[in-house]
């Protein structure tokens, strides 16, 4: 132990020596506050508002490329839509700027004006000052290079469909009347609004109406006799599955499947449920799994084909595994095949508690491994018998965290300030082959692994572990005044300050359903209803295919690629011994750190390019640009 101590303290004092806190490389002032400031994601550029000015600056060159004055944005938005006491909610609770994911778009709310910006050009893609309406929410299309605006105008509430090529708007369709923004918050909205486009159709899900839309000509062409939550398109073309929530928290849904012709319902009544977990498309039936149990169903009749739902009381998790189906009832799992019928003699108890978290579920060889608030084990997938005789006991109120090992088939995972390996091949539970001095435990995100050992990290903490259990580095560091600071989308994924690049952590608790999509032997398919860009991957779809992007495709890629690969680094904000507050970009490799940055407030508005590692700080009327070191 004292040898790891020595070990630990040597490589602190070196950090702390090697690099002193320093300024600003590059900056660029301006005449008034900056008010808010994004990355693009796609084209890098940073973009920035200062007075009523928008600005956009080239990472790579530092040097201002384009700027929007109250002269691009026009003239105040008409009166009318000023005195609407939603519009002051609207623009109360929405950002300055915010990047459009996959585009490379940046929506602005300056002056009372909704605007769009092509962030490569910086040429005003869309300007609503000169509407009598106000936009009240916004989706992207990437494939067409077009945007579904959400309406507010005179009591009533429409949908237009807005040509980016030319910032004009080719349809303009009342759907409803308007409804009033107290009575839903935009996180609420945009949670529940979704727009799917499905070849010459538009599907809206709108503050609970569903609207049909020919995407030509904006004719509506119905819209659903009931309100619902959540929809789904079925691979025949013809139909439409719908969730309709009922009570707080969701307690009670009802499923339902709709014409897409009429919109009409063609089953005689909703399968009526606490909860909807889990829904599969197999042409011509349904496998919906819901919080009492789960069953196949006949698409066009709402009837069941098993004669008996598996058991589910309290189901919460069901995960396809080939044709078979892995799932949790309140505290324990079972295996079954695609008729119901049980594979494993048992129910294995996986937990202590129905309440407790699930950090991993699934199969690892032959093997499916659990993890979860309280036990760790694995489960023989033939047969259903436990592969170590006793679990290893988690303890329940600290973090869970795993991460997989390729190299050996094997998981290691962080408990209680223990690190244990899963390996599929051993025969009775494993001993921690590390014990660490974690500081602030319960602030821990992110477990990556590493060729020599595995980093463990939280916001204002960073340890690396060898594979042999001793303890390679150790860093913590002190909060800055206030913890509510914003860490922006590419910070985070820069250095890993959200869940970690290989962190497998996931929680049943709030997550959102999709539909998976078989064909009628119960293969999975590779490709789902065509159109549907909420199935794709959307990285992939954005840089073969969207027309939005082929004019910065290569920046694109090289972006995408940087971002995605850059798990190299922790960025940690955080109180010098001085008491100055600083940025500490900290090496996860041998945890030296590599840099220190000053900051001036305890809320620091910054981005780090993940291409470049330039940082983009605010301070007040000015942008500090600190190169990479």
């Amino acid at each position: 132990m004292k040898k790891i101590t020595f070990s630990i303290i040597l490589v602190c004092l070196v950090a702390f020596s090697a690099t002193a806190q320093r300024k600003y490389d590059e900056i660029i002032t301006t005449e008034n506050s900056v008010k808010d400031m994004v990355q693009n994601e796609i084209t890098g550029i940073v973009v920035f508002k200062e007075g009523g000015t928008v600005k956009g600056l080239d990472p790579e060159t530092k040097k201002i490329v384009w700027t929007l004055t109250k002269e691009d944005f026009g003239s105040t938005s008409a009166g009318d839509i000023l005195t609407d006491p939603d519009f002051g909610k609207l623009f109360k609770e929405k950002s300055d700027l915010s990047s459009v994911p996959g585009s490379p778009y940046v929506e602005a709310y300056i002056n009372n004006k909704y605007i769009i910006i092509n962030t490569d050009s910086g040429k005003v893609v869309y300007n609503s000052s000169k509407e009598s309406f106000w936009v009240m929410q916004s989706d992207f299309i990437p494939e067409t290079d077009e945007y579904l605006l959400t309406l507010k105008k005179d009591g009533d509430m429409a949908i237009a469909l807005l040509d980016m090529k030319t910032g004009e708007l080719k349809w303009n369709t009342t759907v409803d009347k308007a409804k009033s923004l107290f009575s839903f918050s935009l996180k609420e909205s945009s949670n529940t609004n979704k727009a799917t486009v499905h070849g010459s159709v538009i599907y809206y899900l709108l503050y609970g109406k569903l609207y049909s839309l020919d995407r030509n000509s904006g004719k509506l062409n119905w819209k659903a006799e009931e309100d619902y939550s959540r929809f789904f398109l079925t691979q025949n073309d013809k139909n439409i599955v719908v969730v309709n929530s009922k009570g707080l928290f969701a307690a009670k849904e009802y499923l339902n499947v709709l014409n897409t012709e009429n919109g009409k319902s063609i089953w005689k009544e909703s399968i009526k449920t606490k909860r909807v977990v889990y829904l599969e498309d197999w042409g011509t039936k349904l496998l919906i799994a819901h919080y009492s149990g789960f069953n196949f169903f006949d698409l066009n009749t709402g009837e069941k084909i098993w004669k008996k739902d598996a058991r589910g009381d309290g189901l919460k998790r069901v995960i396809p595994i080939d044709q078979d189906f892995l799932y949790v009832a309140e505290n324990e799992m079972m295996l079954i095949n695609k008729d119901g019928e049980k594979l494993w003699k048992k129910f294995i108890e996986i937990s202590d508690d129905k309440e407790d978290p699930i950090y991993y579920l699934g199969k690892v060889g032959e093997k499916v491994m659990y993890l979860t608030g309280t036990y760790g084990n694995m489960v023989d997938y033939k047969t259903g018998v436990k592969l170590w005789k006793r679990n290893i006991k988690f303890e329940k109120d600290r973090p869970v965290l795993p991460t997989y090992d390729e190299a050996t088939n094997s998981y290691l995972v962080y408990n209680d300030e223990k690190l244990y390996k899963f390996d599929p091949s051993i025969s009775d539970k494993p001993e921690p082959f590390a014990k660490v001095n974690i500081k602030k435990e319960k602030e821990l995100n992110s477990i990556e692994l590493f060729p020599w050992g595995v980093v463990l990290s939280g916001p204002l903490e960073v340890m690396g572990v060898n594979m042999d259990g001793t303890v390679k580095y150790h860093l913590t560091y002190s909060q800055p005044g206030e913890g509510t600071r914003r860490l922006l989308k590419s910070a985070a994924i820069a250095g890993s300050i959200g869940l970690g690049v290989g962190s497998a952590v996931s929680s049943v608790k709030g997550a959102d359903i999709t539909m998976t999509y078989r064909d009628s032997d119960g293969n999975m398919r590779t490709a789902v209803a065509k159109g549907d860009q909420t199935n794709k991957d959307q990285a992939k779809a954005y840089a073969a295919g969207s027309v939005a992007l082929g004019v910065v495709a290569a920046k694109f890629n090289s972006r995408f690629n940087a971002m995605k690969q850059n798990r190299d680094f922790s960025y940690i904000f955080a109180k010098a011994d001085s008491g100055e507050k600083i940025l500490v970009k900290v090496s996860k490799v041998d945890g030296v750190e590599v840099d220190k940055i000053i900051f001036n407030n305890n809320k620091p508005v910054y981005e780090v390019d993940p291409a470049t590692q330039n940082i983009f700080y605010v301070s007040d009327k000015s942008i500090q640009i600190f190169n990479k070191k």
